[in-house]
């Protein structure tokens, strides 16, 4: 679900709470809609995030690391000059909205302390940071919104800020317990239970509205009318115990885990679902907001960085997977050249018997077990030795195509492996450099043209993603290709443990040894993590090859990435995508 109204305002108290007081140290922009602030309180340092994605919108306190571009994007630097040294005093929320105000105060370049109010609104496409001065006047935002983009509310500097429209709806923070039975009584008897709830009253989504249908029918979709009389009272009983929550602030966070992945979140426990998803207490809302956006606001920006070589990868995949298809119909078609030659021999034995101008010849087939005749097609404006030449011609052609197709079928399938390898790579990026390294790989193997003319910035080689298993050993995983190349073949000790998923796309994985023999919880540990760089990372009982690095070898001309291996072992791990987070380092 988006993040709902009661989850904001939960968030707002836990942020208000921690946030309070401190004071802004520096500002960030590490993406167009997405503003982090370094803040420095009550004896610690953090980062609060603000993002105004239209797709992931969400504030919180940030436990990640981001990369920043080089040169500050001019709302950043407006901010840097408005609120740099600036203390948040308070975090408001009109009642029930999707909408933060952090009131800070900032001291201008004259010494003077001056109010200036962040706003965050949280409302899917039009989602917005606005920054404003003492009088609510607008001095920029991240989205400006002109008469051509709205009519009804437009977002420019200079004018005076106004609130969303409110919606036409009751409010939970002003209905009284009394009332709800009343309400629910009154309601349209065509209509859904559910629906009814969220078209009633704002700031509730649509899975809680499900929810509160589940507990009183044990259905998530119910019409009022297939409801009798003592369930419609357990309904209203729900909605009032709902409710009740969301006037006293008792809401919790939890989160539903598909798989291990986040797939939903709310502020009371989830049942609809029985056990097709899991169900987690988290220990803050800020820390469930983090989690539930943070692994696919990284996916979806890194999916759009990455469109334009995803697309050219694609291309040519699509391309040599039809070569491939053409040269296996052509390679089984070669297979039955023999009766080529079998003709080539009967015309020469009824050289006789066959004229020039002839469009085909019957002649016994000495090849048939049974002595019968067979007809041949024939050139006619050939002789019968041209024609039985032409078959053997034929049949020599075949048996050479052959031999080509298979090495060039061989080629095209690993140059589909090598393809499908890319697009994974680029799937799994989590930074602008990865997707640059793959960038090079394209170009060093011919795929995307080399641009000679335009200079290139120097960017800071990225190693190695760096992991430490609960046996203190050290555990790195290549980011791409090329460094999977580097680190198995050049960077690795021929006594460390190469780690790779079997028969799937994923990471070269090696466990240093440092002359020490790993324990056992260090090997399920590496082959977890290679198991979760692998396009197998949501399976179970994944299958894992494990060898020393002396026995993986490259073979000459293969792809970036391309090894064998033998001897090997093969463990079953089902990764911990916890786990795996915790021994990152």
């Amino acid at each position: 679900m988006p993040l709902d109204a009661v989850v904001v305002s939960a968030l707002r108290a836990e942020l208000e709470a921690r946030v309070s007081d401190a004071r802004i140290d520096r500002i960030f922009q590490p993406e167009k809609d997405e503003i982090i602030l370094h803040l420095r309180g009550a004896g610690e340092n953090f980062r609060l995030l603000f993002s105004a994605n239209q797709n992931n919108a969400r504030v919180h306190i940030s436990t990640v690391q981001k990369e920043n571009p080089q040169t500050p994007p001019m709302f950043c630097m407006l901010m840097r000059k408005q609120l740099n040294g600036g203390v948040i005093r308070a975090v408001n929320q009109p009642p029930l909205e999707r909408l933060l105000e952090f009131e800070i105060d900032a001291v201008d370049e004259m010494g003077n302390i001056g109010r200036r109010k962040l706003v965050l609104e949280l409302i899917g496409r039009q989602s917005n940071l606005i920054l404003l001065d003492g009088e609510d006047r607008i001095i920029d935002s991240l989205r400006r919104v002109d008469a051509d983009i709205s009519s009804k509310r437009r977002i420019l500097p200079g004018m005076f800020y106004r609130f969303p429209p409110a919606q036409e709806k009751q409010n939970p923070l002003e209905t009284a317990a009394s009332a709800i039975p009343e309400l629910v009584a009154s309601a349209p008897p065509e209509t859904r239970a559910d629906k009814w709830l969220v078209d009633t009253f704002f700031g509730i989504s649509p899975l809680v509205a499900r929810e509160m249908c589940y507990r009183a029918t044990g259905e998530t979709s119910l019409g009022f009318f297939e409801m009798g009389g003592a369930a419609k009272t357990r309904f209203a009983e729900e909605v009032r115990d709902l409710f009740e929550i969301i006037q006293t602030g008792a809401a919790e966070p939890f989160m539903l885990l598909d798989r291990g992945e986040p797939h939903d979140m709310s502020y009371i426990p989830i049942t609809q679902y029985d056990d097709k998803f899991e169900l987690v207490r988290c220990d803050s809302f800020s820390g469930l907001v983090e989690a539930f956006y943070m692994e696919r606001d990284r996916a979806l920006r890194m999916r759009q960085r990455s469109h334009e070589m995803t697309k050219t990868v694609s291309a040519a995949l699509e391309r040599i997977r039809r070569k491939v298809e053409q040269q296996k119909i052509e390679y089984e078609a070669s297979k039955n050249r023999e009766r080529l030659r079998e003709y080539g021999d009967l015309l020469m034995a009824n050289l006789h018997a066959v004229e020039k101008g002839q469009k085909s010849a019957r002649v016994v087939d000495f090849y048939d077990p049974e002595g019968g005749e067979t007809e041949i097609p024939l050139d006619p404006r050939l002789s019968a030795q041209q024609n039985a030449a032409k078959y053997y011609k034929d049949y020599n052609r075949m048996k050479n195509a052959e031999r080509i197709l298979e090495g060039q079928i061989t080629a095209g399938e690993d140059e589909i492996r090598y393809l499908e390898s890319v697009i994974y790579e680029l799937e799994r990026a989590e930074t602008d450099r990865d997707i640059l390294a793959v960038r090079e790989e394209l170009q060093h193997t011919g795929y995307i043209r080399q641009d000679y003319g335009a200079r290139k910035k120097r960017q800071p080689e990225q190693g190695p993603m760096a992991f430490r298993s609960s046996g203190g050993f050290t555990i790195l995983v290549g980011r791409n290709n090329l460094q999977n190349d580097a680190l198995t073949l050049k960077e690795s000790r021929k006594d460390d443990v190469w780690f790779h998923v079997q028969k799937s796309h994923g990471a070269h994985v090696i466990l240093r040894c440092e002359g020490k023999e790993p324990d056992d919880r260090t090997y399920t540990e590496a082959a977890m993590i290679a198991a979760y760089y692998s396009q197998a990372k949501n399976g179970s009982n994944v299958p894992v090859d494990y060898t020393r690095v002396r026995y993986v070898k490259k073979p000459p001309g293969a792809r970036p990435g391309m090894v064998i291996y033998n001897p090997y072992y093969t463990a079953y791990v089902t990764p911990d995508p916890e786990l795996i987070q915790k021994l990152r380092t």
